[in-house]
């Protein structure tokens, strides 16, 4: 059953001393956005976060990192909302960044996958929320390289 509560997931790779983002195009919406999705039955955010992360581009990292960022969305976005009864109206979506080192594989979720700087993604993605979080991600890799 989906739990009531979204994670948001940036992969990135470094290529020549440089932040590269993963970012998708929604089969659904077709707008730009982090890999995301919701949580499953009693799994942490981090377990969703994997999972999610697999199931829409078919990879698994390291140096998972939850960041700061986050934000709140009405529940009636997502389909089951009906059942959490006990939950307040607003969902929380958690962020984390993920380091890869393989390609990503297009699942039925998406339209396209695609690598980006990060003056590129924050222009292409539709969310704020989504461009808050790559931004706080930026800093704090700028600051290990």
């Amino acid at each position: 059953m989906r739990a009531p509560f979204q994670v948001l997931i940036f992969p990135y790779q470094i290529l020549n001393g440089q932040p590269r983002y993963l970012i998708g195009q929604r089969s659904d919406n077709v707008v730009w956005q982090a890999i995301s999705g919701g949580g499953e039955d009693s799994e942490t955010t981090l377990e969703a976060a994997k999972r999610e992360l697999e199931e829409e581009a078919s990879l698994i990292g390291c140096n998972w990192e939850q960041l700061d960022s986050m934000c709140m969305l009405p529940k009636v976005y997502y389909s089951g909302h009906e059942d959490w009864a006990n939950h307040p109206f607003v969902v929380p979506e958690y962020c984390f960044s993920v380091r890869v080192s393989t390609e990503p594989k297009l699942s039925n979720e998406h339209v396209k996958l695609r690598w980006c700087g990060f003056q590129e993604a924050s222009e292409l993605l539709k969310y704020d929320s989504n461009r808050i979080a790559l931004w706080e991600l930026n800093q704090r890799l700028s600051r290990m390289l």
